[in-house]
């Protein structure tokens, strides 16, 4: 299996890293097989690259080491195809705030590396600030699916972004393989039924009310990975993220990375907001976790305009 192609889309059309850039990689123990080809990409574009590998943190979004955080400000180029998420983390942050621009690719294997990373990622793009678009004249979306989910979001599109594989700035931040509009909750309220979710089994009915998860019940099981961090992380009840999936060439795999970008789901996340909402906004919520939950089939409305009908894209 090549894994050579993957490494050139990263490298050459989300990237666009040149001759004269430094380059930073990441790997908290991921499949050596994909970095090195990565790596192997960087050197023939860049004259200055680092590989960095440290322990695989517990949870997605907990804070890498520090001297990891100290690095990732010294690079202009970033890549992270590690195991646990540093999309929402301080680190990576900083590091946008000191003009590195950062693909984060959590969880990538080789099925999502040889499929959807390397989509069109201009028709990405294209259906992404689309749907941006749209969500800068809405004030509520509304949810529900088959499996029970009725839900209902306020927004504000200031809160809002596009990941659309396009990372060529500096300080710009990007989820690989990409595809969504996304941005932080600033106010939820109904049942969220869970379908694709590595920490609950489907079939878990989340009561949101005021933001915050209020109660979990399980179909059979008492507890969940959830539930204990519901119990035990400060700030997981916290609704984080409303996202839209805008890749046509991902489908369902049970890897939350590719799932959440699926064209025609939708994604809720719980915990940290941070990379959403501004520190000095009220809502602003660090979280060691940041976990998004996918909604299968959905019908969403935007205000009243319905833009996906049970899965079906109606806004194209």
């Amino acid at each position: 299996m090549s894994l050579k192609k993957g490494a050139k889309t990263i490298v050459h059309q989300c990237m666009n890293i040149t001759q004269d850039e430094s380059v930073l990689i990441l790997n908290d123990s991921n499949d050596e097989e994909l970095l090195k080809a990565l790596e192997k990409q960087v050197e023939k574009q860049s004259k200055t690259h680092k590989y960095l590998k440290y322990k695989e943190p517990s949870n997605h979004g907990e804070e890498p080491p520090e001297h990891i955080a100290e690095e990732m400000k010294d690079h202009d180029v970033v890549i992270a195809p590690t195991r646990k998420s540093l999309s929402h983390t301080k680190a990576r942050v900083n590091a946008c705030e000191n003009d590195a621009r950062v693909a984060t690719l959590p969880g990538i294997n080789k099925e999502i590396w040889n499929t959807s990373l390397q989509a069109d990622y201009e028709k990405v793009r294209e259906i992404s600030e689309k749907v941006y678009t749209l969500l800068e004249s809405t004030q509520t979306v509304s949810i529900k699916t088959p499996s029970g989910t009725d839900l209902e979001l306020s927004i504000n599109i200031e809160f809002f972004h596009t990941d659309t594989g396009i990372i060529h700035e500096p300080g710009q931040f990007g989820n690989l393989p990409a595809g969504e509009a996304d941005g932080g909750a600033i106010e939820a309220n109904g049942t969220l039924v869970v379908d694709h979710f590595p920490f609950a089994p489907a079939g878990t009915e989340i009561e949101i009310k005021d933001n915050k998860a209020v109660s979990i019940k399980h179909p059979e099981k008492e507890e969940s990975e959830l539930s204990k961090a519901f119990e035990n992380i400060e700030g997981s009840k916290q609704v984080a993220e409303f996202g839209f999936g805008t890749n046509p060439e991902a489908t369902l795999i049970g890897n939350v990375l590719q799932d959440e970008k699926v064209l025609g789901t939708v994604h809720i996340a719980f915990g940290d907001n941070t990379s959403y909402i501004p520190k000095e906004d009220s809502r602003h919520n660090p979280c060691e976790i940041h976990w998004d939950t996918i909604c299968e089939n959905p019908t969403v409305k935007f205000d009243e305009k319905i833009v996906l009908d049970e899965g079906e894209p109606k806004f194209m």
